[in-house]
């Protein structure tokens, strides 16, 4: 009876020792990418950011510490939803948002390393930096990894007008603007150039109306007092300025996919840390892929997203949602479009088009 109890002993150990060999090498499998650019690649290959069904991945014990600056916007929804479900948390990041009043100052603040990365629009300011460390024959601090979303109909930035105004028949089409006050959060911004589409589709240009800067947060109010009589309002803040009764969409179909929102990191921060690097786009791929494949009707992300927005879900959920693209192409012919409108504004302090892989990774 102990030889017995002995040869059942052995086999239970070389049994578990057997199942621990197949975890380890079912790890290894799962490495994260040598580059950023090929995890993009393998992104793109099976479907982007989801981990093969046999794969088991070990979370790394411990998570380092990445702060990127950010707004509160739907459009940095696969931030939130990747925190709280542990994809950066995979990748050995304990992801910081670094919440920032105007969206231009994330990448200057990114540049200058007081973020590790920043997500916001790129505008002549990010231009302008680029060109100067261009001219001086300096690498750029910082470099543009991956478009962050793109508007397409409707318009998750909409133009918007009073409703009360809009229902007098003060200004109901684009038309109306025309000699007008009409606000952006940013002079040399991203939402400036969606403006500038948006009045295209009424014949106006930007000579035709008075420019105004504010935060999204002060439209709805200003409309209403007839500070201004237009404004670019991004969501969620648009839808619930409409259920108060405040706001109605001027044109949200301005727009078809240019993207003039991105995802950027700190150059030395990117060169200093490879695997943090590689890890951030993982996960980052990963939730925009889950957002796009139905994450704006999922409760779960929806409670995710009303977390980190202080917005209700039922009010997301209704709202125009932004797209993302998982597999990080740039659309090379919206960004020169981008540029060429800065120069005519003469926002631009350098001459000609810019060398745009000198700073941005296209693929």
């Amino acid at each position: 009876m102990k030889k017995v109890s002995l040869l059942l002993a052995l086999a239970s150990v070389f049994a578990l020792l057997a199942l621990a060999s197949c975890g380890d090498d079912d790890s290894a499998k799962t490495t994260p990418a040598a580059s950023a650019t090929a995890a993009a690649s393998n992104t793109q290959a099976a479907s982007p950011g989801a981990a093969s069904p046999t794969a088991v991945k070990t979370r790394p014990a411990v998570q380092k510490d990445v702060s990127i600056g950010y707004s509160p916007l739907l459009i940095n929804a696969p931030f939130y939803v990747g925190i709280e479900k542990g994809y950066f948390a995979d990748e050995g990041i304990n992801l910081k948002l670094q919440r920032i009043g105007q969206g231009a100052d994330v990448l200057t603040q990114t540049a200058a390393g007081n973020f590790d990365l920043g997500s916001a629009g790129i505008g002549a300011a990010g231009f302008n930096l680029a060109g100067a460390a261009l001219k001086e024959k300096k690498e750029v601090p910082f470099e543009v990894v991956s478009p962050l979303h793109t508007e397409r109909p409707p318009a998750a930035t909409p133009l918007v007008v009073s409703k009360a105004r809009k229902d007098a028949g003060e200004i109901t089409k684009v038309a109306d603007l025309k000699g007008k006050k009409v606000a952006v959060n940013n002079r040399g911004s991203a939402t400036e150039y969606w403006l500038y589409l948006a009045l295209a589709t009424g014949g106006l240009t930007m000579k035709d109306i008075t420019l105004q800067t504010m935060s999204f947060n002060d439209m709805p109010a200003a409309l209403q007092n007839k500070g201004i009589d237009g404004a670019m309002l991004g969501e969620p803040l648009t839808t619930q300025a409409k259920d108060q009764g405040l706001v109605s969409v001027l044109t949200d179909t301005f727009t078809n996919g240019e993207a003039a929102t991105a995802v950027y990191w700190n150059r030395d921060w990117a060169r200093k840390n490879p695997q943090l690097a590689d890890g951030f786009l993982n996960a980052f791929y990963k939730a925009a892929n889950e957002m796009e494949k139905g994450g704006w009707d999922d409760p779960a992300d929806l409670a995710i997203i009303e977390k980190y927005t202080t917005v209700p879900a039922d009010v997301i959920k209704r709202a125009s949602r932004p797209r993302f693209d998982s597999l990080g192409k740039f659309d090379v012919k919206a960004w020169r479009g981008l540029e060429a409108y800065f120069r005519s504004q003469g926002l631009l302090t350098y001459e000609g088009d810019i060398d745009l892989n000198a700073f941005m990774r296209i693929k």
